[in-house]
């Protein structure tokens, strides 16, 4: 049965992002071939995914850098919006949803097949879909950088989220660490 995997970078204090969306060096990890651990982090999660799905926020931080025109990623991505652009991107494999994140995520899982329906950003599509129940890992990576404010990953949930820690990575520039939901929030 294909997963939902929640994979997020974050910095000391709980923020994945400063308030206007700007990532803030979060992932500078990711971009840095220079550390070969941060770079197997990378590798491992580009192969265990299967699709990726991503709210409308991030989807527009991506296309505005550009950063599908050669992502890692060569698999289907499902938009979660109410808005979806009138010109659809130049990339075949982004599509949007608009039905729920109930829908983007039978879709993420049917694309996927064995690998992992991966859930890139941004915080309020993370959010629901723990709300919702519907995420069964969480991958961190965390940055060793203090935000002071900025938006949380961990908050708004209706109930307790039990996390149970599987693995532990150290690498240079990012702490990865992998947790399984062992009790959902809703």
């Amino acid at each position: 049965m294909t997963k939902v995997l929640l994979d997020m970078a974050m910095s000391l204090d709980g923020f994945i992002s400063t308030s206007d969306g700007s990532d803030a060096g979060l992932y500078d990890w990711y971009f840095d071939e220079s550390n070969p651990v941060d770079q197997a982090a990378v590798k491992e999660i580009v192969a265990i995914s299967g699709a990726i799905v991503l709210g409308r926020g991030a989807f527009g931080l991506g296309e505005d850098s550009g950063g599908f025109d050669d992502t890692p990623y060569d698999v289907d991505h499902f938009v979660i919006t109410h808005r979806p652009p009138a010109t659809p991107p130049g990339n075949p494999r982004i599509r949007f949803v608009t039905t729920g994140i109930e829908d983007a995520i039978a879709a993420a899982k049917k694309s996927a097949g064995d690998r992992y329906a991966t859930v890139g950003g941004g915080a309020d599509i993370a959010q629901q879909l723990l709300a919702a129940g519907l995420v069964d890992e969480i991958a961190l990576h965390i940055a060793p950088i203090v935000l002071g404010t900025g938006l949380a990953l961990f908050t708004g949930l209706p109930n307790r989220l039990d996390l149970r820690q599987t693995r532990t990575i150290a690498g240079e520039r990012a702490l990865h660490v992998w947790y399984e939901v062992t009790k959902r929030a809703t």
